[in-house]
């Protein structure tokens, strides 16, 4: 990572340095403008944000305890790369939490819980009319989440908001070469009536061939880029 110039200095809000430098970071890292295998070093950090070492140090902790950077002692903070099996073993444990969530959910859900779910399925919709792949990941973490809120299982949720924030980076690489979004859309409505109607049996099946089918694509693509 190269050192910049004042006027390359990203502007940052001052109030609560750390919690915005995550905010920050994290999106460069999921973005792709930080590679797995990059060493994020502190004094560059620091020197781009025009901040102290102090809030940069905390920000990659957070980070690191989201498992998207390693600290590494003397040296920085290095960007994760996960595996072929790694993804595929983070897609096996969604696969057996978030079906369970959703089971739990329905039969809890409520009108307010509804007009949560539906709103930001209609901020999905905007960024799928527009092909805006940045947002749609983070918006289709941010649908499975309040899809599964309602179950009360907040240590689950916080568990699932982490593994997602790791496979979002790669799972842009596939909204870029497959028909994924159009395919995610459908599926998220569908979702979307089936727990409006109480058809709980129904959406836990379409949610289990909705992450089988997203694993199956993924892992297809980045076998065939490493090739």
């Amino acid at each position: 990572m190269k050192p910049t110039t004042d006027k390359a200095r990203r502007v940052i809000k001052r109030q609560n340095l750390a919690s915005t430098l995550v905010d920050d970071l994290r999106k460069r890292i999921i973005s792709g403008e930080f590679p797995g295998g990059t060493m994020l070093r502190q004094a560059q950090l620091a020197d781009e944000y025009g901040v102290s070492r102090m809030p940069v140090r905390e920000a990659l902790h957070q980070l690191d305890a989201e498992g998207l950077v390693e600290t590494i002692a003397n040296k920085g903070a290095l960007v994760t790369e996960l595996s072929l099996a790694e993804i595929d073993e983070i897609f096996d444990i969604r696969a057996t939490l978030e079906p369970d969530l959703l089971a739990r959910a329905i039969p809890n859900i409520t009108q307010d819980a509804i007009d949560e779910i539906q709103a930001v399925l209609h901020e999905l919709d905007e960024a799928y009319q527009t092909r805006d792949v940045e947002h749609w990941g983070t918006l289709n973490a941010k649908f499975h989440i309040s899809l599964y809120k309602p179950s009360g299982r907040s240590i689950s949720l916080s568990f699932i908001h982490r593994i997602s924030l790791q496979v979002d980076r790669y799972i842009r690489i596939q909204l870029v070469m497959t028909n994924a979004m159009t395919d995610g859309a459908e599926d998220h409505l569908q979702l979307f009536e089936l727990a409006k109607a109480g058809e709980t049996k129904k959406a836990v099946a379409l949610l289990n061939t909705h992450i089988q089918r997203t694993k199956e694509q993924l892992l297809a693509i980045l076998a065939a880029r490493k090739h």
